[in-house]
């Protein structure tokens, strides 16, 4: 009896230990557990934006835990990534995680393992008696999120993106949103004391601030908006234009409707009175005139002092900083339509998901499930200088001046697109964008953007 109760107290020991992690637990000590799980795992990992640095450290603290898996990245160049990705799937020798914009979730959903209710992970008990060591093997089932998590612990924009047929596809380590970097000297020197916070102040200050020659030749630029092609993420700027107006982007059924006017008055749609404002902008016989397709790409004339407010996102930050440290540089939230009661911001982000071809899904969502939790997130998101996606680490980040304007805009962040291909849905917005300002039926040029854009849903 007294061996018996010795044993008993022993499980007791080792079930509390578990249970008090946090997890539920199943139990496999030493040979019972399943081979499947305690084998030697090696998971690939592909990215964009991330370096080594970035994620090694959310890498080691996985690896301490469950020794049998071991994880490899490799970072790629975004212009050369998607075609790496089809080649490699193609071929079956595609990453077990890998990274994509929010927005392609859907266009790859057919290539993407959703996340399990729980994934079985092996875990190593080191203990030594009497100079002795052994080592017991337990393979748990540890719980990952409910559709329900993503909804509390999320801001709401990655519920809306994440969440497909009920199921988890993706997961953000950050959140980015556009914001205003604005050059000082320039402002100051245009006798413009702080950042314009509505499009109405913009337009005043864009006046003060913009120098034109004879020739219309911009000489120093208030504000880069209005073109496509010399200008980063113009669909972005133009759509938050079209939202923060009011514009319903897509309908009930999930369709294209930003031709589309409450009123039937297709002349003043809110979608084209946006679009109209944004094309002033590079129009030489409007006051706001202050940028056309003759100009350098905007952040390179930004970063050489020749315009004073560029629309960005995070990590346009330590870019600008490397390339022009003396700039008097200030960062300011994103413009908002004057007078409206809740601002509107737009998003551009990665989610981290898992290879419909893995043969490791447990392991692969199990590291993401690990690296998306707040304690670990926080490391990556202190390493990288990004804005987290959780609500429960935004109030501390409101304290870091560099993340401040970026964690106050995660709450109400926004985007429209949910196709198939996000790549073409680009290219006809530019070519809408293009074609209006010598549109003789500028309405008819929006609706077929819309009805080409539908066509990718």
């Amino acid at each position: 009896m007294k061996i018996f109760s010795n044993k008993y107290i022993i499980l007791l020991l080792i079930s509390a230990f578990f249970l008090t992690s946090g997890l539920s637990c199943k139990l496999f000590p030493g040979n019972s557990a399943p081979a499947s799980y305690t084998k030697p795992i090696e998971l690939s990992f592909w990215g964009v934006w991330d370096t080594n640095n970035d994620l090694q450290v959310l890498i080691n603290d996985f690896q301490t835990l469950h020794p049998n898996i071991k994880i490899t990245y490799k970072k790629f160049r975004y212009r050369e990534y998607e075609q790496q990705l089809l080649e490699a799937w193609a071929e079956d020798r595609g990453p077990d995680i890998y990274s994509i914009p929010a927005t392609w979730l859907k266009k790859y959903q057919a290539k993407i393992t959703p996340m399990p209710d729980s994934t079985k992970l092996s875990f190593q008990e080191v203990k030594t008696t009497l100079g002795k060591t052994e080592i017991n093997t337990y393979v748990r089932d540890v719980p990952t999120y409910s559709a329900r998590d993503i909804k509390n612990e999320y801001v709401d924009v990655v519920y809306n993106d994440v969440i497909l047929n009920g199921r988890i596809y993706g997961l953000p380590l950050s959140m980015d949103t556009l914001v205003m970097y604005y050059n000082r000297d320039l402002l100051d020197a245009s006798d413009v004391p702080t950042p314009p916070t509505n499009w109405t102040e913009l337009k005043e200050a864009v006046k003060k601030i913009t120098q034109v020659n004879k020739n219309n030749q911009i000489l120093q630029a208030g504000v880069a908006l209005g073109t496509t092609d010399n200008l980063p993420h113009a669909v972005d700027i133009a759509s938050l234009l079209m939202i923060q107006n009011g514009t319903q982007m897509v309908d009930a059924q999930g369709r294209v409707a930003f031709h589309t006017s409450p009123t039937k008055d297709k002349a003043n749609a809110p979608g084209y009175q946006a679009l109209q404002f944004y094309l002033d902008f590079a129009d030489p016989i409007k006051e706001v005139y202050s940028w056309n397709e003759d100009q350098a790409d905007a952040f390179s004339a930004f970063v050489a002092g020749k315009l004073a407010m560029f629309f960005g996102y995070s990590y346009h930050l330590p870019l600008i900083k490397n390339q022009a440290p003396k700039l008097d540089l200030g960062i300011a939230p994103m413009t908002q339509i004057q007078g409206s009661q809740k601002a509107i911001n737009y998003t551009d982000y990665w989610v981290y998901t898992v290879s419909r071809k893995t043969k490791s899904a447990d392991a692969a969502w199990g590291f993401l499930a690990f690296a998306s939790r707040d304690n670990e997130v926080t490391k990556y998101l202190t390493q990288t200088k990004k804005a987290t996606a959780l609500r429960s680490l935004i109030t501390s980040q409101k304290a870091d001046p560099d993340l401040a304007t970026f964690a106050d805009q995660v709450l109400t962040a926004t985007h429209w697109y949910h196709g198939n291909d996000v790549l073409k849905m680009d290219e006809y917005f530019k070519e809408m964008l293009n074609k209006l300002p010598e549109a003789i039926e500028p309405a008819e040029i929006i609706e077929q953007a819309a009805l080409k854009i539908n066509q990718t849903l």
